[in-house]
């Protein structure tokens, strides 16, 4: 539905004229920072692909991969559920593994119906974009955000409270997405750019050709993979 009003609003409605000129009268390190142009030819296909990274999105995706791993691992190591669950012939490894496995079908279901929206979208009003770009900017998304989660639990085995794992791992992405903010604000600094998390996830720039989809994939599976390690290793040696 959110993609689906975007497309409205930016395709089909008077409101993408006014923002164009608002878009215009902004700083161009904000409009960067935005990852849009106002007044380029590729202004609404930008802005279609920054309802993806809307902020609402963000912190709401964000905000399931900490908040789970925190519950369901610091926060059972806390109340002493596991004492009793391990007494039952269940490998460690099933637990941060079922935890993982919940983050990649949500994820999975969410970043598919934010591509359902933007198909919807297309479909409706004829957009004449091409949806392959879109297709490639969801997976980016959806495996970034998995490599997200992978983090959280791996904090999340490392602390006996799910207060103190979820203020790590809150604290850990808000400066990690203040330092993609500082570097995109200042030209200064742009040559530090290919060292920020959050530049792996750029839907304005992959749907322009202009971020190389498959590198940012790899990398945000390398990251999966070896912080879902650590969790695993961490949690079958420590004690409960």
């Amino acid at each position: 539905m959110f993609e689906l009003i975007f497309a409205w609003v930016f395709f089909e409605s008077e409101i993408s004229e006014v923002v164009v000129s608002f878009m215009k009268m902004l700083p161009s390190a904000f409009t960067a920072f935005l990852g849009i142009q106002g007044g380029t030819p590729q202004f609404a296909t930008q802005m279609l692909a920054f309802g993806y990274t809307h902020p609402i999105i963000i912190i709401s995706l964000a905000f399931l991969q900490v908040s789970i791993p925190a519950r369901y691992i610091a926060g059972e190591i806390e109340l002493k559920t596991f004492d009793i669950l391990l007494t039952k012939p269940i490998k460690r490894f099933i637990i941060p593994l079922s935890i993982f496995s919940f983050l990649m079908i949500s994820l999975g279901l969410q970043f598919a119906a934010m591509f359902l929206g933007t198909i919807a979208g297309d479909f409706y009003f004829d957009l004449q974009i091409n949806m392959a770009d879109y297709a490639k900017a969801a997976f980016v998304g959806f495996v970034f955000f998995l490599s997200m989660g992978s983090i959280g639990i791996a904090i999340s085995t490392f602390q006996i409270e799910k207060g103190r794992a979820l203020s790590k791992a809150i604290g850990l992405f808000v400066f990690l997405y203040f330092f993609d903010t500082i570097i995109k604000l200042s030209k200064s600094l742009e040559n530090l750019g290919s060292y920020s998390y959050f530049q792996l996830y750029q839907p304005g720039k992959i749907v322009q050709n202009q971020a190389d989809a498959g590198t940012c994939i790899l990398i945000s599976l390398f990251i999966s993979a070896v912080f879902f390690i650590i969790a695993i290793v961490q949690f079958n040696r420590r004690d409960l």
